[in-house]
């Protein structure tokens, strides 16, 4: 078995969570990165630091790896065609790029007679992440190329979840969470999993595991911080500790357990315990998690595939209560507009066309729905404390 594990993204959550845990495993690692400076300094360095944060702290210096700028698109084509993994932690709007490179790497697979399965596991904060980056790739193959890759590349979709903040002024010094969930879909994954990468579980409940988290964690997280916002906290931690805030997150959690536990039959006690995980974690101060990153990317986050939209949608279909979640959407609706790209057309596009023509286009709830009438009524009558 190869030895070996390229991560595309050397950027937090590439070096402080999966790069991380696949070099404690003892792998060999490569980074790729589009950032020239950062790649530079990784180079010259050959190391960086990365400090995990619970209930205490532990300071791991990674060293050993490789790094490549990803236009160098042929010698990381060379690298992957030995690794016995690739992953990305690029965020979903670059991996079409990253395609172009494993296409490339697919046919030099090929053309070195590699007969062992290589897995592309695209470590993202999405739906069907790995199989977006799978559909990429198989846009840009033809022939026996495409057949190669459809017989030996494996693109099994994921769940990660660690709090990685963005790095410290210092590039070479990352701040994280000691936290780690990561799973990717078991009927997906093309040959034997690495036995030492004991950090990634393979799981037959991928969708059910995916929607705990993204729903539970980045539903509470997401709430926390618009309400954090509003309430002028700077940092999740003091946000948690604000009774105000805290009173919006449990009610939240508590409906978004709820439209969880329905849909995938965890039981009441996995769903408490889950919740109650989530709170300790938003307390380490350490962490020091900025609020604008969590409310940065609205459009991406208010889909109807996304963290709030879709329990939410799912609690109408269910009959189940819903209005801490409902005062969540508004919440962020009121983020005033920022430097981040997303929250600037969010802001313009209700200025322009008002609350339901937004909602339809980009949470996709139509209007005149009992969502859209009960945010339109929040959006009225509510008011924060």
């Amino acid at each position: 078995m190869h030895k070996k594990i390229v991560v595309f993204g050397a950027g937090a959550t590439g070096r402080g969570h999966v790069g991380l845990l696949a070099w404690q495993a003892g792998f060999e690692i490569v980074f790729v990165d589009t950032k020239p400076d950062l790649v530079a300094r990784l180079q010259q360095s050959g190391r960086y630091k990365v400090r995990l944060y619970g209930e205490e702290c532990q300071e791991i210096e990674v060293s050993g790896f490789r790094v490549y700028h990803a236009r160098d698109r042929q010698a990381i084509a060379e690298e992957i065609a030995g690794a016995a993994l690739v992953l990305t932690a690029v965020f979903d709007q670059n991996l079409p790029d990253v395609a172009q490179t494993l296409a490339l790497a697919a046919a030099t697979c090929q053309a070195r007679g590699r007969r062992t399965p290589l897995n592309c596991i695209a470590c993202e904060n999405m739906m069907d992440s790995s199989s977006a980056l799978g559909s990429h790739v198989r846009s840009q193959l033809r022939g026996d190329a495409l057949a190669y890759a459809g017989q030996y590349f494996g693109f099994p979709d994921c769940m990660i979840s660690r709090i990685v903040p963005r790095p410290e002024p210092d590039p070479l010094v990352i701040v994280a969470e000691d936290y780690n969930e990561w799973t990717a879909r078991a009927e997906a994954f093309k040959g034997e999993k690495p036995p030492e990468l004991t950090a990634l579980e393979l799981v037959d409940n991928q969708a059910a595991r995916l929607e705990r988290k993204l729903f539970i964690h980045n539903g509470g997280h997401a709430v926390c911080g618009y309400m954090g916002f509003h309430r002028r906290h700077r940092y999740i931690h003091e946000a948690v500790a604000d009774p105000t805030v805290a009173a919006h997150v449990m009610g939240a959690l508590d409906e978004l357990g709820e439209v969880v536990r329905r849909k995938h039959g965890f039981s009441v006690e996995s769903i408490a315990e889950y919740k109650a995980d989530l709170a300790r974690r938003g307390t380490v101060a350490a962490v020091r998690d900025e609020i604008l990153r969590v409310v940065r990317d609205p459009i991406r986050k208010l889909s109807s595939r996304e963290r709030l939209v879709a329990p939410a949608l799912l609690a109408v279909e269910y009959g189940l209560p819903r209005g801490w979640i409902v005062r969540g959407h508004r919440r962020r609706a009121q983020v005033p507009a920022s430097g981040d790209p997303q929250s600037l057309a969010l802001a313009e596009k209700l200025a322009r066309q008002g609350l339901e023509p937004t909602l339809q286009e980009v949470c996709q709830i139509a209007p005149g729905s009992p969502l859209a009438l009960e945010i339109a009524e929040a959006w009225r009558t509510w008011d924060l404390p």
